[in-house]
């Protein structure tokens, strides 16, 4: 059975030393895109609101492979995997898109998000700023 976090001190210490390193640079991006960010545990994993209830990003770093932030609408906002998303704040082509309201950015390695660090930030800010 997979462990349950009640902070996201709790979420990092689990993690191996990539995945923590990773976590940590897209926490940061995260917290700092934005005025008004705030962090805690949902669906086992940090996730990030402005308004409070209304989660909009979540770290999913479950499995193999690369730390992922999931862009989404929240859980009550109906969901259409076959709709083409509205969202214009992507300019660079960072997210791959799962629905209309859910979309992934892998960050890579260290270097990749630190290269990309502007282009995510900028990502998230739109996200934020539209989805709220």
């Amino acid at each position: 059975m997979a462990a349950k976090f009640s902070t996201v001190e709790d979420f990092l210490a689990a993690q191996s030393e990539a995945g923590r390193a990773q976590v940590e640079a897209l926490r940061e991006i995260v917290l700092t895109c934005t005025p008004g960010v705030q962090e805690h545990i949902k669906w086992n994993s940090p996730s990030y609101y402005i308004v409070p209830g209304e989660d909009r990003v979540t770290v999913n770093a479950h499995g193999a492979g690369p730390v992922r932030l999931v862009l989404h609408a929240g859980a009550t906002t109906p969901e259409d995997k076959s709709a083409a998303p509205s969202f214009a704040g992507d300019p660079h082509g960072l997210l791959t898109w799962h629905s209309n309201i859910r979309a992934s950015l892998t960050g890579g390695d260290l270097d990749g998000i630190a290269a990309a660090r502007e282009h995510i930030a900028g990502v998230l800010r739109s996200w934020f700023l539209e989805v709220e």
